[in-house]
């Protein structure tokens, strides 16, 4: 266990500074306190009988498989701007005081992680298909309403690792770590789901339709998100995507799902030229 502590120490360096919060300061003054638990009524119960804390041990099992698939990706730059536009978002989330981190995994494969207790790793490749801070919003989104909805949890509590569940809490609410064995056992369903067979195709459109309301609550203009899905389109025969294409529902699909939501909706900033400074010309 003190490797994964390790792991996730780097992790959690990424987190914002004061400083950087100051540049950022045109959305995230736009930030209206009143609508911040906006998206409580949507968090599902399924999975109370886990304290928070519960569930960060949990979450940081599996996101230290994930780091040992991919690393992290050696730009503090780009890092702490993934971060900064990660924390506006999940500030209108269903769980805004949870502690979120976010990070960028160094791979050209595209896709994004969200594990519990509040960690999202979105990669490289991803970001390649981006073309503003807007469509990093939505996609953010997406990642932080898996976690909200406890998508990932829910599948470790159906297989049967959580069928001993009550001492997993139990042992949790002493202040000591998930045995090793326990950890393996969670961190092998969730990288399947995540890795392999992919979350249901009900989880995944429920993510997108989460994601670009706390999008377009945070002040950014959700439409941008289908510019994203058109990227994933036209690469979904490439290498980098097959990953992706066998976990997610197609591009084609998500579109139209979540079209009605969108409209025509111009309102809400894109913030194209922000995101060639803080990534296009530093990756």
């Amino acid at each position: 266990m003190i490797r994964t502590r390790l792991m996730m120490g780097t992790l959690i360096a990424f987190v914002a500074t004061s400083a950087a919060q100051a540049q950022f300061g045109d959305i995230l003054r736009k930030i209206d306190p009143r609508k911040v638990k906006k998206g409580v009524e949507v968090a599902r119960e399924a999975t109370h009988e886990f304290t928070e804390a519960e569930e960060a041990d949990i979450g940081r099992v599996v996101s230290a498989r994930i780091l040992a698939t991919y690393p992290l990706l050696k730009n503090d730059r780009l890092q702490r701007y993934v971060t900064l536009v990660g924390n506006t978002v999940s500030a209108y989330s269903a769980r805004p005081t949870l502690e979120w981190h976010f990070a960028v995994l160094d791979t050209d494969i595209v896709n994004a992680f969200s594990s519990p207790g509040g960690f999202i790793f979105i990669t490289s490749g991803a970001l390649k298909q981006m073309h503003s801070e807007a469509e990093l919003a939505a996609v953010l989104g997406h990642e932080v309403a898996h976690c909200t909805q406890k998508h990932v949890l829910k599948e470790i509590k159906r297989a049967n690792v959580m069928s001993a569940g009550v001492g997993l809490a139990q042992s949790t609410a002493s202040g000591s770590f998930l045995s090793d064995e326990m950890g393996k056992k969670v961190s092998q369903v969730a990288y399947e789901k995540l890795f392999s067979t992919g979350l249901s195709r009900s989880d995944e459109l429920e993510a997108d339709h989460v994601g670009v309301d706390l999008s377009a609550a945070a002040g950014y203009r959700a439409p941008e998100f289908l510019q994203f899905l058109d990227s994933l389109e036209k690469e979904e025969g490439t290498s980098a995507m097959k990953q992706f294409v066998a976990t997610h529902p197609s591009a084609a699909d998500r579109r139209k799902a979540v079209q009605a939501d969108l409209r025509d909706d111009r309102s809400g900033e894109v913030l194209a030229e922000r995101w060639k400074q803080w990534t296009v010309a530093k990756r």
